[in-house]
């Protein structure tokens, strides 16, 4: 039997897991911090042994020796302020990852809130790599994006892949917008496909650019890894008309499909319930591109939502919001 936990325990799992991986790169500045001090004080001691000595011998070495001790002290403060600058660098770094990774922790604390997950044990792979990577994440816009992240990982494990995290470390805020813009308009069924429909058009020839996606931000997209190249592939939307069950049993099996973060189906307007297939072609998203789909804001895009609903009804199909996310069993 499954057992759930509070999702803010499992967490804290996650953060022990991954947070260890990045701790002793994080604490080490402060370790070379304490040893160049300490060198620096040997350094400076053996200098003053050397112009005690010095001050024994005759004039002519004691002027020798006042130069040398001048040029010492130059030396040694000069070293010093330079490892002080380096120093405090590195501390300061150091600080800063500290702040991400608290800020990234915190805002996915507050997306699980009171939920219970399942007790899992957490990727120790995964989690060294998002702590890794997401220490360096200072835009807020790209810590929101990560906290999700994380939060959907502690409540499904298997929600994000490593290769995901790797493409979401590269792209910037102007290809996060993009994308989001592009998931505004998107249908999917879970865990099973994800798409912008080309409504017919060419999408070759910029048949999306009126709804912001031009032919040369797909590329970028594209080439981000988000979207997969060939911009003309289908997918058989029929599980959202209703497939015949086998063995002779009158009725159909449907399946919502998602738009707008809302549930819709398709419903044959002439009410033949023998369709066999409905290919729908368009922009397919990656496997990672359908993982990040889950976690980035989706915002109205009413000119294409109603354009969708007008592609459909031409292809002899009724766009209708569903009040459930589950399967439907329907008579024939």
């Amino acid at each position: 039997m499954d057992v759930s936990i509070p999702a803010l325990e499992k967490l804290v799992d996650y953060v022990a897991s991954g947070v260890g991986s990045v701790a002793g790169p994080m604490l080490a500045p402060w370790k070379a911090r304490q040893e160049t001090k300490a060198r620096l004080v040997n350094a400076k001691g053996r200098a003053d042994e050397l112009v005690i000595q010095a001050r024994g011998q005759s004039t002519a070495l004691q002027l020798i020796a006042d130069a040398q001790e001048k040029a010492r002290e130059f030396e040694i403060q000069g070293q010093m302020s330079f490892n002080e600058t380096v120093n405090q660098t590195i501390q300061f770094q150091a600080e800063k990852r500290q702040r991400n990774i608290k800020a990234v922790v915190n805002q996915a604390a507050t997306e699980l809130g009171d939920k219970n997950v399942p007790n899992s044990e957490p990727d120790h792979d995964w989690t060294a790599r998002f702590f890794n990577e997401v220490q360096d994440v200072s835009s807020e816009g790209m810590q929101t994006l990560w906290a999700r992240i994380l939060a959907g990982k502690v409540e499904r494990p298997e929600s994000t892949s490593i290769k995901t995290l790797g493409i979401l470390r590269n792209l910037d805020q102007h290809i996060a917008t993009l994308f989001s813009r592009l998931c505004s308009l998107c249908v999917s069924i879970e865990n099973e496909d994800a798409r912008v429909p080309s409504l017919g058009g060419d999408v070759g020839n910029n048949s999306l650019e009126k709804y912001g996606l031009g032919f040369g931000k797909l590329n970028e997209l594209s080439e981000h890894g988000l979207i997969i190249s060939n911009y003309t592939t289908w997918h058989d939307y029929i599980n959202c008309i209703g497939r015949i069950l086998p063995l002779n049993v009158p009725h159909r099996f449907r399946i919502p499909f998602n738009h707008q973060g809302r549930f819709w189906v398709l419903a044959p307007i002439s009410g033949d319930t023998t369709v066999n297939n409905f290919k729908l072609f368009g922009v397919a998203l990656t496997q990672s591109g359908a993982e990040l789909l889950k976690v980035v804001d989706i915002d109205p895009v009413d000119n294409y939502t109603q354009d969708l609903i007008r592609f459909f009804n031409q292809e002899g199909l009724q766009m209708t919001e569903s009040d459930s996310t589950e399967p439907q069993i329907l008579p024939m």
